[in-house]
């Protein structure tokens, strides 16, 4: 009996312990929003040796594009109340084709696709930035990884529409901005969205999770990912198996431009294929070599400018009524 008292002693212990550790690990994932050193950045294992440059390149990019074009600051208020911002940049030769950017994890809307806005204007489009919620100055106290931005980008669809009501829609999204328009994909869009373009999107976040605690972390996913999946039910309300790329693509018409680095260590470039396999809709797949996570963009600028503006100019001409 003494043993078994203190055999339960420890294993409340330790309950108690992992619970602590994932409530931790819920915090700094879903709260926190960790400060980039803008002035001195550093290589980052996850985002690669290039980051410091790649942040150089997209800080001058934004102080080019805002100080050159100008653009409307724009708001939605979600379906829980929130208020996101966004800047919308119309093109000065008038068009009614829109790329909708749509940003990543702890990001925001130029961080992600400042160097993009001058190539998708000059290429004869408007270019809207969005904030998601808990990003940017937009409303939130916490991200909800794609689950619910894929929800809140049918107010962004809304708004764009505001503007062009006949116009072209193209969504474009940036790691878990990629995985949140794929996810939207299969919702009841608004007919005059023509197609989706995602670069390294994560199938789930569960799945994302569990690839940067075994290969980054070195830990085991059990039991950590499944209380960690119990918190996130409990306080936030939110299923990490809920939403999943692979099923949303499967449902979706449209057609869709899937674009990943061959070097991607945060999320792995088998996650593109998976989601490239379970797509049924018109699709086109293209690695980047050498590029790590989210830097395709700055490891090959023309090609990718050229595959993505291509892609959009394929499918806006085939949408022409």
């Amino acid at each position: 009996m003494k043993y078994l008292v203190i055999a339960l002693i420890i294993l409340a212990a330790l309950t108690v312990f992992l619970f602590a550790v994932c409530f931790a690990v819920m915090y700094f994932l879903f709260f926190n929003t960790p400060a980039t050193d803008r002035e001195n950045p550093k290589p980052d294992p996850l985002l690669g040796e290039d980051l410091p440059k790649v942040i150089k390149r997209c800080d001058a990019a934004t102080k080019h594009i805002k100080e050159t074009y100008p653009y409307e600051h724009v708001s939605v208020i979600t379906d829980d109340g929130l208020t996101l911002y966004g800047d919308f940049y119309i093109n000065e030769n008038k068009t009614d084709k829109t790329l909708l950017c749509v940003h990543g994890y702890n990001s925001s809307g130029y961080y992600d696709f400042a160097p993009m806005v001058e190539p998708i204007l000059k290429r004869g489009y408007n270019c809207f930035l969005l904030n998601h919620r808990h990003y940017g100055g937009s409303e939130g106290k916490y991200t909800g990884f794609g689950i619910l931005e894929s929800e809140d980008l049918i107010k962004w669809i809304e708004l764009v529409n505001s503007y062009f009501p006949n116009g072209k829609i193209v969504l474009y999204g940036n790691s878990m901005g990629a995985a949140t328009v794929m996810q939207a994909s299969n919702k009841d869009l608004t007919k005059n969205v023509v197609g989706i373009i995602e670069d390294c999107g994560f199938t789930n976040c569960r799945e994302e999770f569990k690839h940067v605690l075994n290969n980054t972390a070195h830990l085991p996913s059990f039991p950590l990912l499944n209380i960690l999946g119990l918190l996130t039910k409990v306080f936030l309300k939110l299923d990490l198996k809920k939403c999943d790329s692979r099923k949303s693509v499967a449902e979706t018409k449209l057609p869709m431009l899937f674009v990943h680095g061959d070097a991607d260590v945060f999320v792995p470039p088998e996650m593109a294929r998976e989601c490239y396999e379970a797509c049924q809709s018109e699709k086109e797949l293209i690695f980047y070599e050498g590029a790590t996570h989210a830097q395709s963009n700055f490891r090959h600028p023309e090609k990718y400018e050229n595959d993505l503006l291509g892609f959009a100019d394929r499918i806006c001409k085939a949408n022409n009524s």
